[in-house]
C-alpha cells in the first residue's frame, strides 16, 4: 500500500545500503510478491564502499565498521541502521576527500549498482582491488556531501590551515602503534574536545606535535601556544632537553597550568597516554 510513495519520495536518487545485493534483492522479491512492476534503479553498496576505502580492516559487517569508525547505534533498527549507514559512506567519502557519491566511486573504481525488472548487478570494481592508502589530509573548508535517498547529509566542515601535506604513515597506525587514521576518523563524528583549548607542552612519545594539533582540531578543540585561564586542557609530554639542562622538574607551561589550577582555575593537566585514552573512550 506504501509503495507509490515510497516510489515517489526515491525518484531517481541512488539507493544505499549496507550489503546492499541483499536489501536489493528483498525489496525486489516484496515488489513482485504484491503485483508491483519493479522499477529501474540504481544502488550503491557501504561494505563494498568500506572494503575499498579501508582494506586493511578485518571485519565489513555494519557493526565492527560502526564500531571502528566510533558510530554508536541500536543495531537492527531499521533507522539507525540507515544513519549508521550513511555515517559509514560520509566517512569514506571524508577519507578519500571526495564530495559526491559519484566522486567517491570513481576514486574506489567502483562501478554504480543497477537493478530492474530485468534482474540486478551489484556494484563492482572497475579494475583489480589493490590495497588502497588513504590520500593525504588537505587543508580545506569545503563541506563534503554525499546524497542519500533524495537528502544530502554533511560532515562538520573543515578548517585546518596547518595541516602537512606529507604522506600519511600505512594505515595510519603511527610507529608507537596509535591508530592515528582512526581516531581522526571518529573525531569527526565524536568531536569530545569540542570547544575547548588545548595546550601541548613537553616532548610527545606516541604522536608527532603537528599529529596531536590536527587530532586536537578534529576533535573540535582548538591549539594554544600558551597557557591561561581560558585553558581547558594541558596535555603533558617528557622533559625536553633544555628543560633538563636548567634543573627544573617540569616546563614552564606544566607550572604555569599547575599554579592556575591551585588557583581555582578549571584546567586539566594530564599525559600524552591519558590524553590518547580519552579520545578513544569518547
Amino acid at each position: 500500500d506504501l509503495w507509490p510513495e515510497i516510489q515517489s519520495t526515491l525518484g531517481d536518487d541512488c539507493l544505499i545500503a549496507h550489503n546492499a545485493s541483499f536489501d536489493l534483492g528483498v525489496l525486489m522479491a516484496c515488489l513482485e510478491s504484491h503485483d508491483h512492476p519493479v522499477p529501474d534503479m540504481q544502488y550503491s553498496c557501504t561494505r563494498a564502499i568500506a572494503r575499498r576505502t579501508w582494506p586493511q580492516q578485518p571485519r565489513f559487517g555494519l557493526k565492527p565498521l560502526s564500531d571502528w569508525l566510533g558510530i554508536r547505534f541500536r543495531h537492527h533498527d531499521a533507522l539507525e541502521d540507515s544513519i549508521a549507514c550513511a555515517k559509514i559512506a560520509l566517512a569514506a567519502a571524508e577519507d578519500s576527500g571526495a564530495s559526491t557519491l559519484e566522486a567517491l566511486e570513481t576514486k574506489l573504481s567502483l562501478s554504480r549498482g543497477s537493478a530492474g525488472a530485468w534482474g540486478k548487478k551489484g556494484p563492482t570494481a572497475r579494475r583489480a582491488s589493490t590495497r588502497r592508502k588513504s590520500s593525504p589530509r588537505r587543508a580545506s573548508t569545503r563541506t563534503s556531501e554525499v546524497a542519500i535517498a533524495g537528502s544530502t547529509m554533511a560532515t562538520a566542515t573543515m578548517s585546518n590551515t596547518s595541516v602537512s601535506t606529507a604522506p600519511p604513515r600505512p594505515c595510519g597506525i603511527s610507529d608507537s602503534g596509535v591508530d592515528l587514521q582512526r581516531l581522526m576518523i571518529r573525531a569527526d563524528f565524536i568531536r569530545p574536545l569540542e570547544g575547548r583549548k588545548v595546550v601541548f607542552t613537553g616532548v610527545l612519545t606516541k604522536l608527532q606535535r603537528e599529529e596531536a594539533e590536527i587530532l586536537t582540531s578534529r576533535c573540535g578543540g582548538k591549539c594554544q601556544s600558551s597557557v591561561s585561564r581560558k585553558t581547558d586542557l594541558v596535555v603533558v609530554g617528557e622533559l625536553d632537553s633544555r628543560t633538563v639542562n636548567a634543573g627544573r622538574t617540569m616546563s614552564s607551561k606544566e607550572a604555569t597550568a599547575r599554579q592556575l589550577a591551585d588557583e581555582g582555575a578549571a584546567v586539566k593537566i594530564m599525559t600524552e597516554q591519558e590524553f590518547l585514552e580519552m579520545i578513544i573512550a569518547m
